[in-house]
């Protein structure tokens, strides 16, 4: 939203699993900069979100008719090529007790060029993914035979029942 007084930032990781992020000294968002109403969501006809976290991978790399530097040349604002899938964290801020608290609103994903707005599973948090039940699974079984675990999400309603 606000580019001169903070250019996105683009930090690469190395591939696998259990990464964790440490941010450079220097390099954070100072709030102090801003007015308060610039860090409150505004909805309206655009949704805009003061905070947007922008994951990027490139699963197969680039075509052969592009360079693999050339994607690290590219401003961070710019649009998705098809070749990269993407996850976007859209988040406000919310002052809570006089301190400002993170709030994720929504997530998107891009994979091969086609975008998905993720969506919450009512029901999953009582899923442990235990194959067999035992007399600690009061209110995880499904709710038509009552004897197995669900495992089952039903669309469009998204709850997580049978």
């Amino acid at each position: 939203m606000k580019p001169e007084v903070f250019a996105p930032l683009r930090i690469p990781f190395t591939k696998g699993l259990d990464q964790h992020f440490t941010q450079a000294p220097g390099t954070g968002v100072e709030l102090s900069s801003l007015a308060e109403s610039d860090l409150v969501d505004v909805q309206g006809p655009m949704e805009t979100f003061p905070l947007i976290i922008r994951t990027e991978t490139m699963p197969n790399g680039p075509p052969l008719d592009i360079s693999p530097s050339s994607r690290d040349e590219e401003p961070v604002d710019s649009p998705l090529p098809n070749w990269v899938n993407a996850q976007m964290t859209h988040a406000v801020l919310e002052k809570k007790d006089g301190n400002y608290i993170v709030k994720v609103v929504k997530q998107t994903i891009y994979v091969e060029g086609v975008r998905y707005e993720l969506q919450e599973i009512y029901g999953i948090e009582n899923v442990n993914g235990c194959a067999a039940m035992d007399g600690t699974d009061v209110g995880k079984e499904c709710v038509i035979c009552l004897s197995e675990l669900r495992d089952t999400t039903v669309l469009p309603c998204r709850h997580m029942v049978i």
